[in-house]
């Protein structure tokens, strides 16, 4: 009996020890994210992240040309370092070497490493009618940075594949080893990923008008640009990385007033920014 006993949770054991030093660790990497104030716990560094984004920003600029475009290169400069001024004070994001970059490609998308390595596709500038519309995008992806939501993901991955370590010492059983992943994917991983972006459209918002730009732009760039407004389907929303469309702008027009609030204090107005003209 006590040799069967040794057998079966020797392993767990040895799981539950290395679980409890990784929670030891995360209780004390705590932080609060700047704007919402959300506590977070992180196993990684911040350093750690800085160079896993630097080394991917070296990656996308080689898989993809800068663009030429002299009209979105100088609004990108121009949004990007307003905003990068406000990020740094609320932040703390003195260790970030920024830079701002339009790639050159059709993909409607953009992008903030950690570190403050900014993309903008021409692609998604191509459907923006002003500079305010763009600055909600940067601000959105720099909370992404300033929240360290990259190091959140890295973070969640490291528990739930332990947790996986755990489940599969204790019952040895691949139907309940299957289960473990689809919640832990669907309860915990998904819903988390959605709360991340949610959390960067409030960053987004209150940077972009602390910079000084009209936080309208927010959600009359978001209806213009998405194809869902309407919303998703409920299990079109449970498998989604975001929230659905519908919801997002409804927070953004909710946030509104608080933001507005911001932008009346902010020291230089830009408002809507200069309208695109979108030449080649």
């Amino acid at each position: 009996m006590t040799s069967a006993f040794k057998h079966v949770f020797h392993p767990v054991q040895t799981s539950l020890i290395l679980f409890l030093v990784l929670l030891g660790s995360t209780l004390c990497s705590c932080r609060s994210v700047p704007v919402t104030g959300r506590s977070q716990f992180l196993l990684t560094t911040e350093s750690y992240e800085n160079s896993l984004g630097a080394e991917s920003y070296e990656e996308y600029k080689a898989e993809y040309p800068v663009s030429t475009n002299a009209e979105y290169n100088a609004a990108l400069e121009r949004c990007g370092n307003a905003i990068k001024a406000i990020a740094n004070e609320v932040g703390d994001a003195s260790d970030f070497e920024w830079e701002f970059t339009v790639l050159d490609s059709e993909i409607q998308n953009a992008f903030c490493l950690p570190g403050g390595k900014v993309a903008v596709y021409s692609g998604i500038m191509d459907g923006m009618d002003n500079e305010a519309e763009l600055a909600f995008v940067v601000g959105h992806e720099i909370g992404h940075a300033i929240a360290r939501h990259g190091g959140e993901r890295m973070s969640r991955s490291i528990l739930q594949s332990l947790g996986a370590v755990l489940v599969e010492a204790v019952f040895e059983n691949e139907t309940i080893n299957a289960i473990y992943g689809t919640t832990t994917e669907l309860g915990v991983m998904l819903p988390y990923s959605r709360s991340n972006e949610s959390e960067a459209d409030m960053i987004g918002l209150i940077l972009m008008a602390r910079a000084g730009y009209d936080p309208s732009a927010s959600y009359t760039f978001w209806r213009r640009f998405t194809n869902n407004a309407e919303g998703s389907s409920k299990l079109e929303s449970i498998l989604s990385t975001h929230p659905c469309d519908s919801d997002r702008i409804k927070a953004m027009e909710d946030n509104e007033p608080m933001a507005r609030e911001e932008y009346n204090n902010a020291k230089i107005k830009y408002g809507f920014g200069k309208k695109f003209t979108h030449k080649k």
